[in-house]
């Protein structure tokens, strides 16, 4: 594996534990074991390997999911599984985040200009585009058994709003 040439390939490489030979996104991790899943199993594990079990004029597709204990959700690039269900309170699926290794997302205090996810509390969860409480279970946001597209973001993102007008971040 390389050298990471720039910051942003080492929160991408192998130092930030991202599985840096991925090209696309970040890689994945396992909250439940608080490991990397390697790249060559991504897709058996997120069930995405298509089939002819329900072709599309002859063309293999994915099959539903069989998998109804993990959800996984995306954090800075990466996807993260974890066991969680629909009855489970947001807190409680944060917490399995946090303690499976989310805050391995955090960018490099250097580069950063939030203070990263330090404790579970400082991830929001999001579904459907709504943020998802505390007190709430995921049933309340009508979040299905074993949902593979669910946003984990660091809460500090979401308060600091979108860029000043003249930013160059909208060039």
């Amino acid at each position: 594996m390389s050298k990471p040439q720039d910051d942003k390939a080492l929160v991408a490489g192998e130092e930030a534990g991202g599985g840096g030979g991925v090209s696309l996104g970040k890689g994945a991790w396992d909250c439940d074991t608080n490991t990397e899943i390697p790249p060559e199993k991504e897709a058996i594990v997120f069930e995405e390997i298509a089939t002819m079990d329900f072709p599309f004029e002859g063309i293999p597709t994915v099959p539903p999911r069989k998998d109804m204990d993990h959800m996984a959700f995306f954090c800075g690039g990466c996807r993260y599984r974890v066991t969680a269900y629909p009855d489970w309170p947001v807190e409680r699926v944060k917490q399995a985040l946090f303690k499976g290794g989310i805050a391995r997302a955090n960018k490099p205090e250097h580069i950063r200009n939030t203070p990263g996810i330090q404790k579970w509390e400082d991830l929001e969860l999001i579904y459907a585009g709504q943020r998802m409480a505390n007190g709430k279970q995921l049933a309340d946001y009508h979040v299905p058994p074993g949902c593979k597209c669910l946003i984990a973001i660091e809460r500090a993102k979401l308060e600091l709003g979108k860029p000043d007008p003249d930013s160059a971040y909208w060039n």
